[in-house]
């Protein structure tokens, strides 16, 4: 099985999915995808849908990616990333949190959809 991004086009909000077993690289590579493509489709939200990776990193590993999202998304307002309980750790979403991202990550896909969709009255929809 290959680790696969699937990119979803909102109104509000940019949604890509992730999906198979994923290394650090690959997670790296995927906050690259988002980063693009939000900046081009002039999202300020971003939804990472991560239930479906299989994710095996070491404590350092989880640092970098944060630190890695951090610098990738920093440019949005608001991320959600939705994992898997045996997936959440909090390593990542608190080195990201203290490099200035405003992310949160949640174990519920509706819970991190109500969470992105807050005061979006307030923020211009994407084109």
């Amino acid at each position: 099985m290959h680790f696969t991004a699937t990119v979803h086009h909102g109104p509000d909000y940019l949604l890509v999915e992730g999906s198979g077993p994923a290394l650090l690289t690959d997670l790296c590579g995927f906050m690259d995808l988002v980063a693009t493509v939000a900046d081009k489709g002039s999202y300020r939200r971003a939804v990472l849908d991560l239930m479906a990776v299989e994710i095996a990193l070491t404590f350092t590993e989880h640092l970098h990616l944060g630190a890695y999202a951090a610098r990738r998304l920093g440019n949005l307002e608001r991320v959600a990333s939705i994992v898997s309980l045996q997936n959440r750790k909090g390593t990542s979403e608190k080195v990201a949190q203290k490099m200035g991202l405003k992310l949160r990550t949640f174990t519920s896909f509706a819970e991190g959809l109500q969470w992105i969709g807050e005061d979006l009255m307030a923020v211009p929809s994407a084109s």
